[in-house]
């Protein structure tokens, strides 16, 4: 015997409903890239755990960055955008990642232990207490 389905339709409630949800979502995003999504101003470069170079964002530099086991890595900062042109790692993820400008953005290079962030060059501060 043939079992019969029900007919689903959209009723106009669930539309009104739909334009809604993506109304908030477009109000969340663009929200958010109006207030949080800020651009950074200085370029911090760790190596190993440790920073070793502070630069600005506002001034086009290449510099090479010396990381774990003799690695290198050439960094270059032109236009405000940070990214890694150059790298002698195995498989040279870090070249392929984006351009970098906006605050908290990273470029990690995990064979070099190379870590490049975007940092907006005032003190931070507190965001929490540990006790």
């Amino acid at each position: 015997m043939k079992e019969m389905m029900p007919k689903t339709r959209i009723k106009r409630a669930d539309i009104i409903l739909t334009v809604i949800f993506l109304i908030i979502a477009v109000l969340f995003f663009a929200s958010y890239n109006l207030f949080f999504h800020k651009a950074g101003t200085m370029v911090q470069v760790m190596a190993d755990g440790r920073v070793i170079k502070t630069l600005p964002l506002n001034k086009d530099v290449t510099v090479t960055v010396n990381g774990y086991n003799n690695g290198t890595n050439i960094l270059q900062i032109k236009d405000g955008y940070a990214s890694v042109i150059g790298a002698d790692c195995p498989d040279k993820l870090c070249q392929k990642q984006k351009k970098i400008r906006h605050n908290g953005e990273t470029i990690v290079c995990l064979p070099h232990k190379i870590i490049i962030s975007v940092i907006s060059g005032e003190e931070p501060g507190i965001d929490g207490v540990a006790g």
